[in-house]
């Protein structure tokens, strides 16, 4: 009876450490999320741009040193932050790297940008006011 009963508890062992050791293999997932969830949260939810800003570049930085992908939408989250700072420059190379890397995002990605590019146009055309417009206007 002690034997049978051992038996079993030594098969069902052995089922339980291959199936706990299989688990320890499974692949990691396609996308790297590092702190991206964290970030949505310091960004819309406590209100601090600056937390989110270290959370999406780390995350960022980090996929790229383990070779992962970055998850869809983050180089695009990442692009409107920095166009929020004023760094219209990093904006469209993100919204770029997003273009590239998911075709789906195309037709946003490109408005996005075109938009950005038309105020740059926008504002470089118009001509600052004078000393005396500026004046004027402001004793209206």
């Amino acid at each position: 009876m002690y034997l049978r009963f051992r038996r079993r508890m030594t098969g069902g062992f052995m089922v339980l450490l291959s199936a706990v050791m299989l688990a320890g293999c499974a692949p990691s997932g396609l996308f790297y999320w590092g702190d991206y969830e964290t970030s949505l949260f310091e960004r819309y939810v406590q209100n601090n741009p600056q937390q989110t800003d270290a959370y999406l570049s780390q995350t960022l930085l980090e996929a790229e040193r383990q070779h992962r992908m970055v998850p869809p939408g983050v180089y695009a989250d990442y692009g409107f932050l920095l166009y929020t700072r004023g760094d219209k420059a990093g904006a469209i190379a993100n919204f770029q790297k997003e273009r590239a890397l998911y075709p789906e995002s195309q037709a946003l990605m490109n408005k996005l940008i075109e938009r950005i590019e038309q105020k740059d146009k926008a504002a470089t055309a118009a001509p600052a006011p004078t000393v005396e417009q500026a004046n004027t206007g402001a004793q209206k």
